[in-house]
């Protein structure tokens, strides 16, 4: 169903970020730290969370919108998701900076980093706690019928998935 495999999705982004908050620690601490893991969190981000996990809310929502009264502001996730692309994009520009070895201070680095986190994590819990609990309460099961009719895209996440794909080995191991 359309929905256990948003929480789902939530669930495996919320141990991403778990990760990240690590090594931002390590950042914190002037520890070393593995910035390709970073890198790869925020390809997966860019691969995986944006072309499939944001365009199954969003057909959600949108018939949510549609057919119901919006009573949780689900109409804003729309500019949401698109806040959240840009931001990702922004940071994998960062991270990719300081893998080519650009004199990035790391302590603007690691406020970045926070940022990103932060905003990935307070998008989540909106989600979880305020939006999706609304919407699992209001639809039908002929309403999650039609949507998982109109949901044609298949699914191979290439880190949770059942098969883990060669450029995230690393990452699924560090997790």
């Amino acid at each position: 169903m359309l929905v256990a495999s948003i929480h789902r999705d939530h669930r495996n982004i919320s141990r991403l970020l778990k990760l990240l908050n690590q090594k931002l620690a390590a950042i914190r601490d002037e520890k070393p730290v593995n910035y390709g893991l970073i890198r790869d969190t925020v390809l997966y981000l860019q691969e995986y969370a944006e072309k499939f996990h944001h365009p199954k809310e969003d057909l959600i929502y949108h018939y949510y919108i549609s057919h119901y009264q919006d009573h949780e502001g689900v109409a804003k996730l729309d500019a949401e998701h698109e806040a959240l692309s840009a931001l990702t994009s922004e940071f994998a520009e960062s991270v990719e900076m300081i893998l080519m070895d650009a004199v990035v201070p790391l302590d603007v680095f690691a406020d970045k980093l926070t940022g990103f986190v932060e905003h990935q994590r307070n998008h989540l819990e909106l989600e979880e706690r305020a939006v999706l609990p609304a919407i699992e309460k209001t639809l039908t099961a002929d309403d999650w019928n039609y949507l998982q009719s109109q949901w044609e895209e298949e699914e191979l996440d290439p880190l949770f998935g059942e098969q883990v794909a060669v450029r995230f080995k690393e990452l699924a191991a560090a997790l």
